[in-house]
């Protein structure tokens, strides 16, 4: 696949950078807290990405859910994620995916509960 460029010269797409096609401020990331008395005691990062496919609509990407351990089972982590849904439906997503490397039947479980599917895509990850 090719494309002109901004002089005119024939380069392949995956050579550029995609700041240049997809301006970064069309990029949101917001750091979401959820706070007792002052303290943060929850968060995640929601990510919305722009997308060519589904109608150009983008999606959220949400991970680094965490929660203090004296803090659990309190709602923050749900209030956290509801948040990043919230922000997600504003911004037209289609979907959210979330990553979690946890094996934690608990924390599995809590994703599922929130509407998480951990049947419908695989993911892979490359560590840099």
């Amino acid at each position: 696949m090719r494309h002109t460029g901004h002089h005119g010269e024939r380069t392949a797409w995956w050579g550029r950078n995609l700041q240049k096609w997809i301006p970064v401020s069309s990029i949101l990331r917001r750091l979401i807290v959820c706070e007792r008395e002052g303290t943060i005691v929850s968060s995640c990062v929601c990510v919305i990405i722009p997308n060519l496919t589904r109608g150009v609509r983008p999606y959220a990407f949400v991970e680094n859910v965490v929660t203090r351990a004296d803090a659990r089972g309190h709602g923050y982590a749900t209030a956290c994620l509801n948040h990043a849904k919230a922000l997600a439906q504003q911004a037209g997503c289609y979907k959210m995916m979330l990553l979690t490397g946890s094996h934690d039947p608990k924390t599995l479980d809590f994703y599922r509960h929130a509407g998480y599917s951990s049947t419908d895509k695989t993911a892979f990850i490359q560590w840099l």
